[in-house]
């Protein structure tokens, strides 16, 4: 057995599965580490250092119905894995689970939901229309998902251009900076996003502080603690219908990988207490 083929706590065929992990090992447009591209293998080898009992959210996993569907294709542009993409989740009816790859990609997911808050952990805005010629850049990301129309809120941002910020702003983009929840905890964010109905949450790893996620494409001082994440998780993962984690560049001492499949079992264990209780 290949311990990078599958998550480790996958246990149920695709018909079954309450949560569907996939690859999108898409690692095109990064600006300055490479690599997010061996992240979907790189997570699913760390999974197996994990135990399937959370500690945090007193959940075993063993009882969670997970299914690991592989890796989509990634040869070819943009718009071929995106096509791609789309067409796997028409198969899907129940909670995706995408693993990147660059952070493009959570655009490509997030176009198969409607009537969701889009929901990002990000250290940067990600609101340029353009970036080193493609519209299609990880820079990119929140403006392409601006135009699906969806609400967009951005948690732990610390990094981006005066324009980005003026687009935000006058476009109705809720953002919270990284030192904001470093001083005053996550509560105050908490009451705001509980108006919401439903989340596609996107978690971009360089939200945290690169002490805890060295491995990543643009690392960025002054982050967040990988708490503060678990923290307002448990007061929304029952209303969290997608998720994706993107921009892990795996690296030697397996840090980064490690915390990103950790998340995803918490995750998984945080959804499954609050719908089953």
């Amino acid at each position: 057995m290949h311990i990078d083929w599958y998550f480790s706590i996958a246990n149920s065929l695709f018909e079954n599965a309450d949560y569907i992990i996939f690859g999108i090992p898409y690692d095109s447009t990064q600006s300055f580490k490479s690599g997010s591209r061996f992240a979907p293998n790189a997570i699913r080898e760390a999974s197996w250092n994990l135990e399937s009992y959370s500690q945090y959210f007193s959940y075993n996993l063993d009882y969670a119905k997970v299914c690991d569907s592989g890796n989509i294709n990634c040869d070819g542009s943009f718009e071929d894995i995106e096509k791609r993409i789309l067409d796997f989740l028409e198969r899907v009816e129940t909670v995706p689970i995408a693993i990147g790859g660059e952070h493009i990609v959570s655009y490509a997911v997030v176009e198969d939901f409607e009537n969701v808050c889009y929901l990002s952990f990000d250290a940067h805005f990600d609101l340029r229309d353009e970036f080193d010629g493609t519209k299609y850049s990880h820079a990119c990301t929140l403006r392409r998902v601006y135009e699906l129309g969806f609400d967009i809120v951005l948690i732990g941002v610390r990094s981006g251009l005066e324009d980005e910020k003026r687009f935000a702003d006058e476009n109705g983009i809720k953002y919270y900076y990284s030192w904001e929840i470093l001083e005053k905890g996550v509560n105050f964010i908490v009451d705001d996003l509980l108006k919401y109905d439903a989340f596609y949450l996107s978690l971009d790893v360089d939200v945290f502080d690169p002490a805890f996620a060295p491995g990543v494409s643009t690392p960025e001082p002054f982050g967040l603690h990988p708490i503060h994440f678990l923290k307002i998780l448990e007061k929304i993962s029952k209303k969290v219908v997608g998720l994706d984690i993107v921009e892990v560049i795996p690296d030697s001492e397996k840090i980064t990988q490690t915390l990103a499949a950790k998340l995803i079992i918490e995750f998984i264990a945080a959804r499954e207490r609050e719908i089953k209780t």
